[in-house]
């Protein structure tokens, strides 16, 4: 059987990505159901350690998950980069840009061989179109790093 893009046999069996973020907090929220369901909207696609996945001020086509490995978000500066934060498995990178359409903020670095799951902003509005109930958990779950991140620079500010 197949499924937007993805190749399923016949007695179900579900992408391996599935399992791992079933028992990853981030998707808690999420059935099997919904996680095979959001499966069907992204690629795969591989870092080598160094690689950059995108540059600052770089359109922002793409959100990405981590699948396996780590990113550093780099902001460059008067003594070269800063890494601003750590992304790991589970966790997302680039969405804002694909939320609201700008360019990208940062630029993104493997910190090891990575592996991502990349969904496309296209295949984000398909999924809220033909899927809105597993796209506003997706949503929530953004709002809530989204969130997250910003108290967490908040807090930061305020240290220094």
């Amino acid at each position: 059987m197949k499924e937007a893009g993805k190749t399923f046999d016949m007695l179900g069996s579900q992408p391996p990505v599935v399992e791992i973020f079933l028992n990853h907090p981030n998707f808690a929220q999420f059935s099997e159901e919904e996680l095979r369901t959001f499966a069907a909207f992204y690629k795969e696609k591989k870092l080598a350690e160094g690689e950059i996945l995108f540059s600052e001020g770089e359109p922002g086509l793409s959100m990405y998950i981590v699948k396996k490995g780590g990113l550093k978000v780099l902001k460059m500066g008067f003594l070269g980069e800063t890494v601003i934060a750590q992304v790991n498995p589970g966790e997302f990178v680039g969405e804002m840009a694909v939320i609201d359409c700008s360019s990208r903020s940062a630029t993104v670095k493997a910190m090891t061989h990575t592996e991502l799951l990349e969904i496309s902003q296209a295949n984000f509005n398909l999924l809220k179109k033909e899927y809105p109930k597993t796209a506003i958990k997706l949503m929530d779950l953004l709002l809530r790093l989204l969130s997250f991140r910003l108290r967490s620079t908040t807090s930061k500010m305020l240290k220094k």
